[in-house]
């Protein structure tokens, strides 16, 4: 997961000014104790733990530079059974996280709010408010539909930010799905998102999945305003669209096709359009062979069919077994037009709740970064990791 570097800093103080997390602490710390008032049995008590350490050595224009981190996920969970099959339970995570980079005396630390919310699950429903992940879709690399996370599958402990949603999901007893979600106070720009969004602006969407022929199919939708990059280009309204789908025949195939409305006359582009198909398949060889092609586009043009600029990209995952305890893994990505590559191969090594991953990698200093986050894609160069993980 991509981080920007600053300063040494202490976030365990941003909790204490910031009102937005302290107001949605008490309000869930009101309605679950509440919870007292429900005829039911004994709440449930769960913590647990991600703990992760590295090193790793990193070579960014003929410079190789070291580093250090460490980084722990404390996890406490209440829940219980509210009357019927109804149940109630309440999140809290934090974040901890420390680093530095020999060569450049750059030093991260900080104790931020990773996870806080509260669910409400009914047989057919469930209702989350809170700091929470929200991702959907299926596919794996190259994702139009990352809206609010950023998973990397290059990224061993699978950490994303959350968003601050009220997000609501319903279950037809056909297995159709309808989500609807809210969302406020997430000003930073998240998932693909280039341009932060409008300060004390609610946003909103929903999704909609049905099965369709053996497989699923969905549309996705939201809306929200963009805080446009003053003086230049002022705040406008953003529609977003999508359809997804995924069949398993005789092998994996899905897409996801997004288009984004960018309602400003002041932008040179106001539509994009990104799309992906992909596609997996287990070979029957040694203990099983898997791999996954997708293939992305990314296009930007004055109206919604047009097709003035455009970007490509291919992305291929492999993944081997040793048994029960290794596996060894490659995802490399091609830039067709600057006809650059970057790749992340690896080695991991399992047993109970420990992991260790050696891995290498190496990136492009890509200019566009295929019109993604810029984050997502940080200097050229090469490197090398070593990772440790324990799960309590």
């Amino acid at each position: 997961m991509c981080r920007v570097q600053t300063p040494l800093t202490w976030g365990l103080s941003e909790l204490v000014h910031e009102a937005r997390a302290l107001r949605l602490i008490a309000l869930l710390w009101v309605a679950f104790i509440l919870l007292g008032n429900i005829p039911s049995a004994a709440m449930d008590y769960g913590l647990r733990g991600q703990a992760s350490g590295w090193g790793s050595i990193e070579e960014m224009n003929g410079i190789w530079y070291g580093g250090l981190g460490a980084h722990y996920i404390p996890q406490l969970t209440i829940g219980q059974d509210a009357w019927d099959e109804n149940f109630l339970d309440l999140e809290i995570s934090l974040e901890a996280f420390a680093w530095t980079k020999q060569g450049e005396r750059r030093d991260t630390a900080a104790v931020d709010l990773y996870r806080l919310k509260l669910r409400f699950a009914t047989p057919r429903t469930e209702t989350r408010i809170g700091l929470q992940q929200i991702n959907f879709g299926p596919a794996y690399l190259l994702r139009p539909l990352r809206w609010f996370d950023r998973l990397d599958a290059r990224d061993p402990l699978g950490t994303t930010e959350g968003v601050y949603a009220l997000n609501f999901k319903y279950v037809t007893p056909s297995n159709a799905s309808l989500w609807l979600w809210g969302l406020y106070g997430n000003d930073d720009p998240k998932g693909n998102e280039m341009l932060p969004t409008v300060e004390d602006r609610p946003e909103g969407g929903g999704r909609l999945e049905i099965p369709v022929f053996g497989g699923e199919g969905a549309f996705t939708f939201h809306h929200r305003y963009v805080n446009g990059p003053e003086p230049f280009v002022a705040d406008f309204a953003e529609e977003r669209f999508a359809l997804d789908g995924r069949w398993d025949v005789l092998i994996g195939l899905w897409f996801e096709a997004a288009l984004i409305h960018q309602r400003s006359s002041e932008l040179p582009y106001t539509w994009r359009k990104l799309m992906t198909a992909g596609t997996d398949y287990t070979f029957g060889l040694g203990n099983g062979l898997h791999a996954l092609l997708e293939h992305m586009a990314v296009v930007s043009s004055e109206d919604a069919q047009g097709w003035d600029q455009d970007s490509q990209m291919s992305g291929l995952s492999l993944s081997y077994p040793f048994g029960y305890a290794d596996r060894i893994s490659a995802i490399p990505f091609y830039y067709w037009e600057s006809r650059e590559y970057s790749l992340y191969a690896a080695w991991e090594h399992y047993w109970e709740s420990f992991m260790v991953n050696v891995s290498v990698s190496h990136r492009p200093d890509l200019e566009e970064g295929m019109g993604l986050p810029e984050s997502d894609y940080p200097g050229g160069g090469y490197g090398a990791r070593l990772l440790l993980m324990y799960n309590h």
